[in-house]
């Protein structure tokens, strides 16, 4: 089973990171009060040893599954950043009777571009090569727009395995369209952009918001990929709002 974390008490938030981080990327959402923060480490991210083989997005979303299964929740709130977002459309395909809402950060529905596909497998390439310390700094400012945040980041990708960042880079170049997936989706729904996220753009947060029908938006000023490191307090103010509104204090 997949090393998880579990804050708090109130109606239940999973939070799934994305590439290459950890649970701990959402050590600043423990602020947000009324609710239970259930963070997962993905296999060869955090605590969670690497996968033995091949992986896809549906294999992630099923150990998530089971996750929420050995802790007898029913029903949840996800939310997923990144390749998290991705997992969280796969949940959504597989169980979405269990997702009470949605929280979709710094992320897009649409599947991989051949482009995209190949640079997947240049990053691959270059893992097997070097190891993962170029990665990490090669991504660590499209993730961190603010400069006194980096370090902290860093360490938490510089924890991740290369097999578990092999794994997880042949998952996503594999993964299938999610466009129909959210058009289909009834749960209330954020979605969550930085406003200098280069990776999963404001336009890709825009598209996602016209899919799901009475969605709402939220663009976190200053903040890149990670947004909800980035800036944690205006993050967390979006974020609250939506809960509140949406679901109440509990």
């Amino acid at each position: 089973m997949l090393a998880f974390h579990d804050n708090g008490e109130g109606r239940p938030i999973v939070w799934i990171h994305g590439f290459p981080h950890s649970f701990a990327m959402f050590e600043p959402q423990l602020a947000i009060a009324g609710f239970r923060h259930i963070r997962v480490d993905l296999p060869g991210f955090g605590a969670s040893p690497p996968p033995s083989g091949e992986h896809s997005i549906a294999d992630y979303s099923h150990e998530i599954l089971d996750v929420l299964d050995h802790l007898g929740i029913a029903k949840t709130i996800v939310a997923g950043i990144s390749m998290g977002g991705y997992i969280l459309m796969q949940i959504l395909r597989d169980a979405g009777h269990r997702v009470d809402g949605v929280i979709l950060i710094d992320t897009r529905e649409r599947a991989d571009s051949d482009q995209a596909r190949e640079d997947r497998y240049k990053t691959i390439a270059g893992i097997e090569k070097d190891g993962t310390a170029g990665i990490v700094d090669a991504m660590l400012p499209k993730m961190i727009l603010n400069e006194s945040r980096r370090a902290a980041f860093r360490e938490i990708m510089a924890s991740a395995t290369a097999n578990g960042m092999i794994a997880a880079q042949r998952a996503m170049a594999g993964r299938p369209d999610s466009t129909a997936t959210l058009r289909a989706l009834k749960a209330p729904a954020l979605i969550v952009v930085g406003d200098h996220d280069t990776i999963a753009t404001v336009e890709d947060a825009r598209r996602m918001a016209s899919l799901i029908k009475g969605s709402k938006r939220a663009v976190i000023e200053n903040a890149a990929h990670a947004s909800n490191f980035d800036q944690p307090a205006a993050f967390n103010r979006a974020v609250t709002e939506f809960l509140g509104t949406r679901f109440g204090s509990k």
